[in-house]
């Protein structure tokens, strides 16, 4: 009688046994069981890593129900005010620190870390020791709105002063709001000396900062979009500005705008005949024509 029956290896062999054909039956099959069960790698195999990977999945779930429990139980690191900030003004590292606070306790998008902070100013006053979250910084001053709008970025030591403008003295109405711009001023030397009058030009200021064009709009940080306007908003020193006045006043002024390949960003530095933004400067002709040498012309 030829019976099939499984080797160690799971190859299929073929054995011949005489008998009766019911006992040589009965003992095949008996043989062909036990030496499955035993000699089969594979199902060992796959018992053993279904066994493996059900193990890895008990120890995952722990690890996270453990640290669940430590959110829960201890909260989060969030950024707060390290002293108090005032609204509208510019947040820095040195107004910040970070604290843990109960889950409960930490506001919806919270800010988590202060790099995330770089550049934001103040919506509205920020107390000391508040956590700071996202809706209440803006990325730009610009960004406030009317109700709290933001100050004007004006540098240190400088001031913010407006200009008159219009169709021709302000290139057509197409200055905006960021660019630079020339200062020339047209008067007569007569202003200076009675000799030899006569009308002379020059460039007095160069790289001027617009900061708004037009009056204050409602509509969030900005003045008049574009067009012609009659007024444009500079910075520059106090002292500067006494100079300005009185150009003004004496001389007739017109702009140019600059290319914006040639933008300056970096605020100029002071005039040496200038003191600093508290000080006061009486300016007239002498000073003016010493600074600009119009009698030159």
């Amino acid at each position: 009688m030829m019976l099939l029956l499984t080797d160690a290896t799971g190859e299929c062999r073929h054995e011949c046994r005489h008998g009766r054909p019911e006992a040589r039956s009965t003992v095949a099959n008996r043989n062909l069981s036990s030496i499955t069960r035993k000699h089969d790698p594979g199902r060992t195999g796959a018992f053993a890593c279904l066994a493996r990977t059900a193990l890895i999945l008990l120890c995952l779930t722990a690890a996270v129900s453990a640290q669940t429990y430590d959110l829960l139980l201890q909260g989060g690191r969030v950024v707060d005010a390290k002293n108090n900030i005032d609204a509208r003004a510019p947040i820095g590292p040195d107004d910040l620190t970070i604290s843990s606070l109960p889950a409960s306790a930490v506001p919806p998008n919270a800010i988590l870390h202060i790099s995330q902070l770089t550049g934001m100013w103040a919506v509205v006053q920020i107390y000391k020791g508040q956590a700071i979250s996202a809706n209440l910084v803006a990325a730009n001053p610009d960004d406030l709105t009317a109700a709290t709008s933001a100050y004007l970025p004006i540098p240190a030591g400088y001031v913010a002063a407006t200009l008159p403008t219009g169709e021709q003295q302000g290139v057509g109405g197409y200055i905006h709001q960021g660019d630079y711009i020339n200062v020339i001023a047209v008067t007569n030397t007569a202003l200076f000396s009675p000799r030899n009058p006569r009308s002379v030009a020059r460039t007095v200021f160069s790289s001027v900062h617009v900061i708004r064009v037009g009056p204050q709009s409602l509509v969030q940080g900005q003045g008049q979009a574009q067009g012609v306007s009659s007024s444009i908003t500079v910075v520059m020193t106090q002292c500067d500005w006494n100079y300005m006045e009185w150009l003004l006043i004496n001389a007739t002024l017109k702009y140019t705008l600059l290319a914006y390949h040639d933008y300056n960003t970096t605020p100029p530095q002071p005039d040496a005949s200038c003191p600093s933004t508290s000080a006061s400067v009486i300016v007239g002709p002498g000073l003016v024509d010493a600074r600009w040498h119009f009698l030159e012309g």
